[in-house]
């Protein structure tokens, strides 16, 4: 009974040391946002990720009370932005919309010092669009056999364009091949802007590029979709097949953006961040800015978007060794 009465007090005791050495987290976190919110964008304005960010800060902004920026840093691949949003990000304030493209940087440059799924904790996929193998209206080619025969007919000749060395269209463009037997020549564009132009001039024949920058040419005729990259068919593009229908494997390789926090984040705050994001993402006419944008809106736990990152890793890394793809 004694041994009792003495354990009370020192358990209330304790009970109140740890409430005293909580209620500054508590109250941190209770706090925040406390000043406005920086998303960097890693890539050059226009492009998938800007349109992603600055379509969810207006949202974010009202939800949260804090003016919501969108930073562009573009420039080797993502890397100066990314690496730029991991400095600033001790403030807690700063986060990074990224792509697949910079999550393949490490794969690349070994000696990168920093890596999308170790640095980083996914906030919420903001937006998925599927990449488009298009050609030219006067190309001649109609379907992936077309470009198959073409591609055999002059070997590593056929040029195809991409919106950048190592970026997930060109490894895309590199996996059909792969699963077709052919081997095409790469043609590296600092975006895809640039790329589509030449291709409905005639200048490229072929490219592999997210929908986003694709789909007006398609609708006006300019260009012609051969394939899109996801396992489904894509509403935007119902009468284009898949590349698995085409005959180029068993591929599903959607092109996302994503949002994400530093390692290190304090949980409430990424908590209260991801809350956020999900109830924009929601948002019906959230939903359509999206679709106008060719982008699609699917939930993903952060947990099966990191296993996702984690397979995707693994299978890149393979085909980078076997076609030997390089940063030049």
């Amino acid at each position: 009974m004694t041994a009792l009465r003495l354990f009370q007090p020192r358990r209330m005791a304790l009970c109140l040391l740890t409430s005293l050495l909580l209620a500054p987290l508590a109250a941190r976190a209770q706090d925040w946002p406390s000043k406005p919110i920086t998303l960097v964008v890693p890539f050059p304005p226009g492009g998938s990720n800007d349109v992603a960010a600055r379509v969810v800060a207006e949202s974010l902004r009202k939800r949260l009370g804090q003016t919501v920026v969108v930073d562009n840093k573009p420039g080797a691949s993502g890397a100066m932005g990314t690496e730029a949003a991991l400095r600033a990000a001790k403030d807690q304030h700063t986060f990074l919309v990224a792509s697949d493209s910079v999550s393949l940087v490490p794969l690349f440059k070994p000696a990168t010092p920093w890596d999308l799924i170790k640095s980083f904790t996914p906030i919420a996929v903001l937006a998925y669009q599927p990449i488009v193998v298009v050609t030219g209206a006067a190309s001649g080619l109609k379907s992936i056999k077309d470009l198959q025969a073409k591609a055999r007919s002059m070997p590593d000749q056929l040029p195809y364009a991409t919106s950048g060395q190592g970026s997930i269209q060109h490894l895309l463009g590199e996996l059909f091949a792969q699963n077709l037997g052919i081997n095409m020549l790469h043609i590296p564009y600092k975006g895809g802007g640039q790329a589509v132009n030449d291709v409905v001039a005639g200048q490229v024949p072929v490219a592999v590029l997210g929908a986003a920058a694709v789909l007006p040419h398609i609708k006006s005729g300019k260009l012609i979709a051969l394939a899109v990259s996801t396992r489904q068919r894509s509403p935007m593009l119902p009468d284009t097949p898949t590349l698995a229908e085409s005959g180029a494997g068993d591929i599903d390789v959607p092109q996302w953006s994503a949002l994400f926090a530093a390692e290190g984040t304090p949980a409430a705050v990424v908590t209260r961040l991801r809350r956020s994001v999900e109830e924009t993402l929601a948002e019906p006419a959230l939903k359509q800015h999206f679709q106008n944008a060719a982008m699609d809106i699917i939930a993903t736990p952060p947990e099966a978007f990191e296993q996702r990152m984690a397979h995707d890793r693994e299978r890149w890394a393979r085909l980078i060794k076997e076609r030997k793809i390089a940063l030049d």
